[in-house]
């Protein structure tokens, strides 16, 4: 089968890309890290990338006014926003943001008291971390300047070694994902909810006189302007009021600490109601079984919490401890995928290992099966050096490594395939499940203080991970019909770019304002938690592993339900991503949506959910717009914004 042939991305929408990252970099940073305010990473649509999408489609609009061969294509437009979804995860609230401060929070927060220097200081490599304190002094306290000779000269080599270990990563995952393309998008036919809504917008706005029926449908511009308008006045009056308390307000949120016990359970993640426009507008885009799911499993993790309470459990045994049944959980979703895909696997490694070249198998594809099977291998192999080269054992690095990307794995099959707003899984990474496993003792002091290292990478990242923004890149590229092979190029370069402006951001703000006026507390968890299993070493966690086999359990049985009945209402995926903070101010948002979508589906049917779906992109829309709008007028005018709507 010939596939048509494939327009190539432009220099220009490359050029614009890379322009642009260090500008976002800066505003993600100042949003996130100065402010601690909107959290633009912390969800799967990226709100500050949505908005400079908007943006350049309205400059392209005038240009195709004055001179149409000027005017944006799609493809150059989906272009700019695959680099920009790059670069804002390297520079989000949980990646770059934690690593920069975890180069040298182990020496600044060390003291006689807490031993850290006896307990780990010999442990870390001097060509990862930055242990001087007159170096250090600017960073945490401010009023001073990165442009010093000596604090270059510091932090200069371990932070381009970082940016380097970020492209090795990044690299990785982009051949994962050429791997597993053709398997989610063209056999199973996954409707990557996410990747949707800057596809429709772009093709709308480049193609306005060639719509289908569907794409007009799909965009009535008077619902959408209804709904734009709307989600424009909350916004707009909820943050003034944050600005000016003086300003009344619109309750978009309200938060209850609950003191009586049970109930006083609930407020570790929380409860909140909310009413971002924002989060009901992508609850409505979402598969209705995922949406029911999201706010249900929300609600039933609080339920676990207020039995835990009522019978004594968690104090006794920790129930239900959410972060090791989640581990369980996002095992059995992993071992799901893979059978799921196993006929895919086998196509895959008979091209990668046969002597014959099988065209066939991965015609289309950014780079034939041998090439990214080959980059998989290699990126694997700098990564485990790296390991080495800091201490960590071959053995501990390759297991933590290789639970990683399947973590990766799930989370970008997760986002392919049902799109939840955000992918919170908190705890849940490689650190802890092998510490449960193997006992801190048998890990040893080296490899858990380099691992330590990596807190950055597996603690928190998930919100924002590289990986789903890569696939939903290729399915752009596959979908709108421009070169995947050049776009592997270009998020390659956007990652460089991206975690580079993103430390230096972090580098210049720092010595600015001082990390201590800022948030520090994320980098320096990973040394109190350090310090803790160097003090008291530990054995298998029995505890911890029960836990995990009871959330993979569970996992396999709602999986096994949804397989033997198709109007099964409950998906794992759900229970995976609802368990903590994140859902605390989504979680409402999402059953409002629910409701209003189970209505229209029932009294009218698909065409008049069709008809709907302007009014909640409009939502999404005007949120967006205002919310960033705000944030850059208080970023060039110096006023704080407290917290806007996410």
């Amino acid at each position: 089968m010939k596939h048509p042939s494939k327009s190539p991305i432009t220099l220009r929408a490359t050029l614009i890309g890379i322009f642009l990252i260090p500008f976002n970099s800066y505003w993600v940073l100042h949003l996130s890290y100065i402010w601690d305010s909107n959290r633009p990473t912390s969800l799967a649509l990226l709100f500050n990338v949505l908005f400079t999408l908007l943006v350049l489609m309205g400059f392209s609009t005038i240009l195709r006014r004055l001179r149409p061969s000027l005017a944006f294509t799609q493809s150059e437009l989906l272009t700019i926003y695959a680099m920009l979804c790059q670069a804002s995860v390297f520079a989000g609230r949980d990646m770059l943001q934690v690593l920069v401060p975890l180069m040298g929070n182990g020496f600044w927060y060390a003291t006689t008291e807490n031993e850290w220097a006896q307990l780990f200081h010999q442990h870390l490599p001097e060509w990862l971390v930055v242990g001087k304190q007159e170096v250090l002094r600017g960073f945490y306290e401010g009023e001073s300047t990165f442009y010093l000779q000596t604090h270059i000269d510091a932090w200069l080599p371990p932070t381009l070694i970082w940016v380097g270990f970020c492209l090795v990563i990044g690299v990785t995952m982009l051949c994962l994902n050429v791997l597993l393309r053709k398997q989610w998008q063209e056999h199973e036919r996954l409707t990557y909810p996410i990747a949707q809504l800057p596809y429709e917008i772009t093709r709308a706005a480049t193609n306005a006189g060639n719509l289908s029926t569907a794409s007009h449908l799909f965009f009535n511009r008077r619902m959408m302007v209804v709904g734009i308008c709307i989600a424009a006045v909350l916004n707009l009056v909820y943050s003034l009021h944050q600005i000016d308390p003086a300003f009344p307000t619109i309750p978009l949120y309200r938060g209850f600490r609950l003191a009586e016990k049970p109930w006083s359970a609930m407020n570790n993640p929380g409860f909140r109601i909310s009413f971002f426009p924002f989060a009901i507008g992508v609850g409505f885009l979402i598969p209705l079984d995922l949406g029911f799911s999201c706010w249900f499993f929300h609600l039933f993790w609080h339920f676990q919490r207020i039995i835990g309470e009522m019978f004594g459990w968690r104090s006794a045994i920790g129930f239900p401890r959410e972060m090791a049944q989640i581990r369980g959980v996002w095992i059995a979703l992993f071992l799901w995928t893979l059978w799921m895909g196993r006929a895919h696997i086998k196509v895959v490694l008979r091209t990668i290992f046969s002597r014959y070249t099988d065209t066939a198998s991965d015609e289309g594809e950014a780079m034939r099966y041998r090439t990214a099977g080959i980059g998989v291998l290699v990126g694997l192999i700098l990564i485990l050096a790296f390991c080495l080269k800091a201490g960590m054992s071959l053995w501990f690095a390759t297991l933590f490594f290789v639970l990683y990307f399947a973590m990766s794995v799930t989370i970008t099959r997760i986002r392919a395939e049902l799109g939840p707003p955000a992918h919170d899984l908190y705890n849940a990474g490689p650190d802890l499940l092998l510490t449960d496993a193997l006992g801190t003792r048998r890990i040893g002091n080296r490899s858990l203080s380099v691992m330590s290292l990596f807190f950055w990478l597996n603690h928190l990242s998930y919100r924002a991970h590289p990986m789903p923004h890569q696939l939903e890149g290729l399915k752009l590229a596959h979908q709108a019909r421009f070169n995947p092979s050049q776009l592997i190029w270009v998020m390659a370069i956007a990652i460089f770019v991206g975690a580079l402006s993103a430390a230096w951001g972090h580098l210049h703000l720092s010595y600015q304002v001082g990390l201590e006026q800022a948030r520090s507390w994320y980098a320096r968890a990973a040394f109190n938690r350090l310090a803790g299993w160097l003090y008291n070493p530990t054995e298998t966690s029995i505890s911890g592993l029960l836990y995990t086999s009871g959330g993979f359990v569970f996992a396999v049985s709602l999986l096994f339900l949804r397989w033997r009945f198709i109007q099964w209402p409950l998906h794992p995926v759900g229970y995976v991503v609802s368990s903590w903070w994140t859902f605390t101010g989504l979680w409402f948002p999402l059953l409002i949506s629910w409701v209003v979508k189970r209505i229209l589906l029932s009294t009218g049917g698909v065409r008049l959910y069709r008809r709907s779906i302007p009014f909640f992109i409009g939502l999404v829309i005007g949120d967006v717009i205002v919310a960033s709008i705000i944030s850059i007028l208080g970023l060039i005018f110096d006023f704080r914004v407290v917290y806007l709507s996410w």
